[in-house]
């Protein structure tokens, strides 16, 4: 036989011929048949072909069969290195009957896993009659398909973790169908009973090839405890892994709740302590860790109807307050949920804080034995609502005239967001006062006055302290620096009456003055171009005893000054002391002029200048007569009418303005004119 191979393996002829691997498909673990077949267009007398196969593939041994093309021909097949080896052979090197059709057939053993394997031959050999080898022969891939489903599961452990009691919980396991057939899952299998497990999941289940479904696991736990269990997965998957193991720590809800408590600092709130249990609870232990915004008001922790014949103890010491409730005889509060005491706290500062038990036993026997069976306990916000007192810390009260009171408003504002209350104000000197009534409320976001009245007739500079006591938890007292000063109130004040332009011009002055002045001053500065300085000085009965006299300091100022040899005053009082003229030296066009004063000095007999005010400025208005008035005395009246008449009959006056004269605008001077003159002086003409 090995010769006849080495002849097999000989020079090849012609091309034009084709081996075919069939196909086949069946169950995990069963045989199927694959059939070998052969297209010829030259005599062949043997074939040999190498094929691979996959782990999940395994050759039934003996299972080769030949068909009715093969003669006098004999097979021979085994596996080496995971390769199938089949070779068909004659031994008189007769050719294959016919030019198709299959030429054997063998038989492979299936895997367990859904697959579907290529046979794809690694090498083919024919050859002729003469024992050459037929080169150019090509093969056409066959397969084989394992056909069944097989469970995939997104988790193989569900723990559904620590759970209250008495609640319905969910969660899903997804199923993925990893085989090349339909998944059917026909329900689940728990393997305790009873079992608080179940599925709202609608069976049977179809999943298809490569497609993916939800099976829910449903737990709905009645008691407390520590949950192990399995379910199993009934399906047709080729897996036998369907196993889920199933987790669970139920326990029973006993909750204590600090209900949220809101008031103002300073005032005492109620808090509410609730309890929701599922466990007759027949005693508890609470600490807190009291903040600095709370203070406990000592026997004011109070038992809700809830109790029976329920006895507390408490204790507070560092900051630590301890409540201990108990029975006698473990009688259980009655209800399942309520409020289940209250107690005080008082509110220091402005600042919110947090409320919470810092040590939480809620007791109940369990098992004939006494045990904590807490479950949580929650904190709340204890909001603090407060007065934020907020004002400048000084008071600038300013310069006032000793003949009146001192007068200045500081603005309080309450920046906070409850009432701020202003029980006290006091001074560190005596004489000040406020004008409210105290005390005084200020709602939150607004302000009010705090009027400061100083009534001494002290001259000079003064300083207070004064001190704002209020409610504002972290400023309890505001000190506002006040200052201000005090004078006598003397002034001097000059006057000028319009003038025309062809008049001199006469200026009064007027003092009013506090202190007796036994001197006095002041610089004058003039419209030199129009005006300049005369001895007519008219001092009033004011100013009697007291000497007058002016001089010229400079070209446009001149200085007026009061003294008295002999001590006398101009007493306290106010009125006119002195009326001068400045000459007309060249008529002013008409506008507004003005007179500067300058270098006031008001001297008592201790020669302290006690002039109050500040420099001066004396308007007046240069103007031209009017039309009519031509007398030229400021005035149009009868007397002008009278001119008019007399100079028409050819009598004018001395001084007769006849640039005045044509009041009616005609361009001559007449009657007419004095009888306008008439109307406007009774008020039935415009000028």
């Amino acid at each position: 036989m090995f010769t006849v191979l080495l002849l097999c393996f000989g020079i090849g002829a012609r091309a034009g011929n084709v081996v075919t691997i069939g196909t086949a498909s069946g169950a995990p673990e069963e045989e199927v048949t694959v059939n070998v077949s052969l297209t010829n267009s030259d005599a062949v007398a043997s074939l040999q072909v190498l094929i691979p196969l996959d782990e999940q593939l395994s050759y039934v041994e003996g299972s080769v069969e030949l068909t009715s093309r093969c003669g006098s021909h004999s097979a021979t097949a085994g596996v080496k290195d995971g390769a199938l080896s089949l070779m068909i052979y004659s031994m008189s090197l007769t050719a294959f009957t016919g030019n198709e059709g299959d030429v054997a057939s063998f038989r492979l053993k299936l895997g367990n896993q859904p697959k579907t394997i290529t046979l794809a031959p690694s090498k083919v050999i024919l050859t002729d009659t003469s024992g050459n080898s037929i080169e150019g022969a090509t093969v056409t891939n066959g397969s084989v398909s394992i056909r069944c489903a097989k469970a995939q599961y997104s988790t193989m452990t569900v723990d559904f973790g620590r759970v209250p009691i008495r609640s319905t919980y969910h969660q899903n396991v997804q199923v993925t169908n990893i085989g090349n057939e339909p998944l059917t899952v026909t329900g689940l299998q728990f393997n305790t009973y009873p079992t608080r497990f179940s599925s709202d999941t609608s069976f049977p289940l179809t999943i298809t090839a490569g497609s993916s479904a939800n099976i829910d696991v449903k737990y709905e736990p009645d008691v407390r405890g520590t949950v192990s269990e399995t379910v199993k997965v009934v399906c047709n998957s080729i897996s036998k892994l369907n196993n889920i193991n199933l987790k669970a720590q139920p326990f029973a809800v006993n909750e204590l709740h600090v209900q949220p408590a809101a008031g103002i600092s300073d005032e005492t709130v109620t808090v509410s302590l609730t309890m929701n249990n599922m466990d007759a609870i027949s005693g508890f232990q609470f600490e807190f860790t009291l903040p600095s915004q709370l203070e406990y008001v000592a026997n004011s922790f109070i038992l809700s109807q809830r109790k029976q014949n329920h006895s507390v103890v408490e204790s507070e010491s560092n900051g630590v307050l301890r409540i201990l409730c108990y029975s006698p005889d473990d009688t259980p509060f009655t209800g399942e949920n309520g409020e289940l005491a209250t107690m005080q706290l008082k509110l220091i500062g402005r600042n919110s804080t947090q409320l919470k038990t810092s040590k939480c036993l809620l007791t109940a026997t369990i098992d004939n034995q006494v045990t904590d069976v807490c479950s949580a306990d929650y904190g709340a916000t204890i909001t603090i609502r407060s007065p934020r007192l907020s004002a400048n810390s000084s008071l600038a009260m300013g310069a006032t005239p000793v003949t009146e009171d001192a007068v200045k408003v500081l603005t309080v504002w309450n920046s906070g967001n409850a009432p701020l209350t202003i029980s006290r104000v006091l001074f560190d000197k005596e004489g000040f006062r406020i004008q409210e009534s105290l005390p005084i409320t200020i709602a939150a976001s607004n302000n009010k006055p705090l009027t400061v009245v100083y009534p001494s007739t002290s001259e000079g500079d003064y300083s207070t302290t004064m001190q704002i006591y209020s409610n504002d938890p972290e400023q309890r007292l505001l000190n506002v620096n006040v200052t201000g000063n005090r004078f006598a109130p003397n002034y001097l004040s000059l006057t000028a009456e319009d003038v025309y332009t062809d008049k001199d011009l006469l200026v009064d002055v007027s003092m009013s003055n506090y202190d007796a002045i036994n001197g006095l001053q002041f610089d004058v500065e003039y419209p030199s171009a129009y005006y300049e300085p005369t001895d007519e000085l008219t001092p009033s009965a004011r100013a009697a005893g007291l000497s007058v006299s002016q001089r010229s300091v400079s070209n446009n100022v001149v200085r007026y000054f009061f003294y008295s040899l002999s001590d006398n005053a101009i007493a306290a009082g106010e009125g006119h002391i002195l009326k001068f003229k400045l000459k007309r030296i060249a008529e002013a066009p008409e506008g507004n002029y003005s007179l500067r004063v300058t270098n006031i000095m008001l001297g008592t007999a201790n020669m302290e200048n006690k002039y109050a005010g500040t420099d001066l400025t004396c308007p007046f208005k240069v103007k031209s007569y009017m039309l009519g008035d031509v007398n030229k005395d400021g005035e149009v009246n009868l007397t002008d009418a009278s001119w008019i008449v007399r100079h028409y009959v050819g009598r004018t006056p001395e001084g007769f303005d006849v640039s005045k004269a044509d009041v009616n605008n005609d361009g001559n001077v007449n009657l007419s004119d004095a009888q306008k003159v008439v109307r406007i002086f009774v008020g039935k003409d415009n000028q």
